[in-house]
């Protein structure tokens, strides 16, 4: 993991600790959004982020900060801000706002991950408004992005 992601997870998740609304800290210049994605850069991309998780995984049962990251089963970038969160039972034994939080957090890592490795670019403006998301249980939609706020989390369970 780069100094840069593990910067910003031990940034995200002490202020998560602290009940405090995370932004991470865009270092990179204001340009558009996210530069178009080719199938090889969404491939990199995915798998930048799997590290990403594997790393996050391994801490928790040392570490509470990184509590519930065992529940995500795979993150995908699928697009221009917008990632798909496939995740297993174990989300359950979480609160809603912890599992909030966990959402909060992943989309500060996978945000920090397309920065680190030049996947993507993101102004401060698209970095404090998170990524489009969605998330499944068993191909089953149970939580998505708020329409107007990314950050916010609507669960259906």
């Amino acid at each position: 993991m780069n100094k840069f992601s593990k910067l910003i997870v031990t940034l995200v998740a002490s202020l998560g600790i602290a009940g405090a609304t995370t932004v991470a800290i865009n270092q990179a210049p204001a340009l558009p959004t996210v530069q178009a994605a080719s199938t090889e850069n969404l491939d990199l991309a995915n798998r930048d982020i799997a590290g990403y998780i594997d790393n996050c995984q391994q801490y928790e049962s040392s570490d509470k900060q990184f509590r519930g990251f065992t529940s995500i089963k795979q993150i995908t970038y699928t697009s221009k801000h917008t990632i798909r969160v496939n995740i297993n039972n174990d989300i359950f034994q979480l609160s809603k706002s912890r599992r909030s939080l966990l959402i909060d957090i992943l989309q500060n890592g996978v945000i920090s991950t397309l920065m680190d490795n030049d996947l993507a670019n993101f102004n401060q403006a698209a970095v404090q408004k998170g990524c489009k998301t969605n998330i499944y249980l068993n191909d089953q939609v149970i939580g998505h992005s708020a329409a107007d706020n990314y950050r916010q989390i609507v669960w259906s369970k």
